[in-house]
C-alpha cells in the first residue's frame, strides 16, 4: 500500500496521483492542506524536510520529489508501462521529465499564483509578462517536441504525467496554446485516471 500525501490542488501532487491511477496501484491519500500549512507541521517535516508535497510511504520508504516519485512507480509497477523499454525513447522521457520542474513549471506556477491568487492591486506586472513569455517560449518547445508523435516518449508515459497539471493550469488561465500543444492537452484530459484526480478534493 503506497500512502500518498498531497494537497488537492497541487500540480506535482496530481502528477503522482496520476500516476498510482495509472499503475493501478493500491494507495490511501492524506491530505496535507497547504492553505493552512500543514507541511510545516513538525510531524510532516520528519516526512519530508523540504514542508512541501507531495510525499510517498511504502514499506518504510519515504520519498518525495515527484519527478523521483513518478520514476520510481514506473520500476516500481512495470506491467502498467509507464517508461518506454526502447533506450531513445526512454532517454527521451528523462529528457522531458527533467525539464518539466526547471524549465516549464515554474513560470506556469508563477503566472498561476500572479493571475488566481494575488490581488490585483498587488499583483507584479513584470513578473506576469515575464512569465507569460516564458510559457509562450515553452509551449513551442513543447509543440516542437509533438511533432510527429502522441507522445512526447513516443507512448504515453510518465513524462506526459509530468506535464498535464501545468497544461491545465494554463488552460484554466484561458492561455492561448500552440495547435499541437491544445491537442496534446486534450489527449490527456480524456484519460480516466485524470478524471480520478480531478475529482479528488481533500
Amino acid at each position: 500500500m503506497v500512502k500518498l500525501y498531497t494537497f488537492h490542488l497541487s500540480t506535482n501532487g496530481r502528477k503522482v496521483h496520476m500516476a498510482l491511477e495509472e499503475a493501478k496501484a493500491a494507495y490511501e491519500i492524506t491530505p496535507v492542506n497547504l492553505m493552512k500549512g500543514e507541511q510545516k507541521s513538525p510531524d510532516y517535516l520528519k516526512l519530508n524536510p523540504n514542508g512541501k508535497v507531495p510525499t510517498i510511504v511504502e514499506d518504510g520508504l519515504v520519498m518525495w520529489e515527484s519527478v523521483a516519485i513518478l520514476l520510481y512507480l514506473a520500476e516500481k509497477f512495470p506491467a502498467a508501462n509507464l517508461l518506454p523499454s526502447a533506450a531513445q525513447d526512454r532517454a527521451r522521457a528523462f529528457q522531458w521529465l527533467v525539464w518539466q520542474p526547471t524549465t516549464f513549471g515554474a513560470p506556469a506556477s508563477s503566472l498561476f499564483r500572479q493571475l488566481r491568487f494575488t490581488p490585483e492591486g498587488q499583483r507584479d506586472q513584470n513578473a506576469i509578462n515575464q512569465a507569460r513569455a516564458e510559457v509562450t517560449k515553452n509551449c513551442e518547445i513543447l509543440a516542437g517536441g509533438l511533432q510527429g508523435r502522441d507522445y512526447l516518449a513516443g507512448r504515453f508515459s510518465v513524462a506526459d504525467m509530468a506535464l498535464l497539471p501545468y497544461l491545465h493550469v494554463l488552460a484554466e488561465l484561458s492561455i492561448a496554446l500552440p495547435a499541437a500543444v491544445d491537442a496534446y492537452y486534450k489527449r490527456l484530459s480524456t484519460r480516466p485516471s485524470w478524471g480520478k484526480v480531478l475529482a479528488y478534493t481533500g
